[in-house]
């Protein structure tokens, strides 16, 4: 998984333009994580995080209002955690990002055993 994120996120970076802008939440396994951050970092786009409401390890989705834009390429997300076992609302979160014009990458890895 870690490998094919961090190719997809290279080619993907090819694209994005400063100014542009990524949405990551801190729920993610380091394998939709770092590759994405990286190539922000490469690219010299803004990453937007999603936070995690520690009472019950869920997405502070409320934040995805703010956080997807006309700016957002990409908008990446797992699944389910691998830490904690949460079931993200990704059906949702992806339509926020395609009405946004952003595409989504979904990391499924831990949503097997669901």
């Amino acid at each position: 998984m870690t490998s094919l994120t961090f190719a997809l996120s290279r080619s993907l970076a090819k694209t994005w333009q400063p100014g542009d802008e990524i949405v990551l939440s801190r729920l993610e396994h380091d394998a939709n994580f770092s590759p994405w951050v990286l190539a922000a970092q490469d690219a010299g786009v803004t990453v937007r995080y999603i936070d995690i409401d520690p009472h019950d390890c869920t997405l502070r989705l409320e934040q995805y209002a703010d956080a997807i834009s006309d700016r957002t390429r990409l908008v990446a997300v797992g699944c389910a955690s691998n830490a904690v076992g949460t079931v993200n609302p990704v059906k949702q979160i992806c339509r926020w990002a395609a009405d946004a014009g952003a595409l989504s990458f979904l990391d499924a890895v831990h949503y097997a055993p669901h």
